[in-house]
């Protein structure tokens, strides 16, 4: 009888053992599983929160890409139309004078000459003005360029190499270097160089981010 009950106890322990080591094998498995969810699901939102925050960015470069090409499209559009009445007043020109000369034709020929004259004056006015709209969509593009790398800068921490702020910003390293110097040149960046001879430049201002609430008046210092 006693060998049957030791019996029966040591596959009763036996049983125990086994079910307490297939619970911590499922708890350590289910736990770290549970541990990459979550980190997945944390860098997912992070990768999510971030995308979202560049969302206003996106459009208001989108905006200024839609602003810059319609400006284009309108100056090219007036140098089109320049060309077009320019050339249609000089043929004028020409043929009232070779046909035609003034000097020996009646009121017809100095009309004529006279229109095709007009034509090339307002020409002329038609170009500039597609040229300054040329300008201004210039102008706007190099802004947009510049704040790109602006943001590029802060996303950084306040430091960017020129081969590094065009691949990102997708503008041309030529386009990069000039901006950055024209930043420099401004004071709102530094030039610095590595002990490698890398050329970096260094933005205090983003830098110092944080210290814009610590501020306090020039008459205070």
């Amino acid at each position: 009888m006693r060998d049957l009950e030791k019996l029966a106890d040591e596959i009763a322990s036996k049983i125990d053992h086994a079910v307490n080591n297939a619970e911590r094998k499922i708890k350590k498995k289910w736990n770290g599983n549970w541990e990459a969810r979550v980190h997945s699901a944390s860098s997912d939102f992070q990768t999510a929160t971030n995308s979202f925050k560049r969302v206003p960015d996106r459009l208001s470069d989108l905006a200024t890409d839609g602003s810059c090409a319609m400006r284009y499209l309108f100056a090219y559009g007036l140098i089109g139309m320049a060309a077009l009445l320019g050339f249609c007043g000089l043929m004028l020109v020409l043929m009232v004078l070779i046909e035609h000369p003034p000097w020996t034709s009646g009121t017809t020929s100095f009309e004529k000459l006279s229109g095709g004259l007009a034509l090339i004056v307002f020409s002329q006015l038609i170009w500039w003005a597609g040229r300054r709209v040329k300008r201004s969509g210039d102008k706007k593009a190099h802004a947009k360029n510049q704040h790109r790398i602006l943001r590029l800068a802060r996303d950084k921490g306040g430091s960017l190499t020129v081969t590094e702020a065009a691949m990102d910003t997708r503008i041309t390293v030529e386009k990069t270097e000039e901006i950055l110097r024209e930043l420099t040149i401004s004071g709102h960046a530094e030039m610095r160089i590595s002990d490698s001879g890398l050329v970096v430049y260094h933005f205090p201002e983003i830098e110092h981010w944080d210290e814009k609430n610590r501020a306090r008046p020039v008459d205070e210092l």
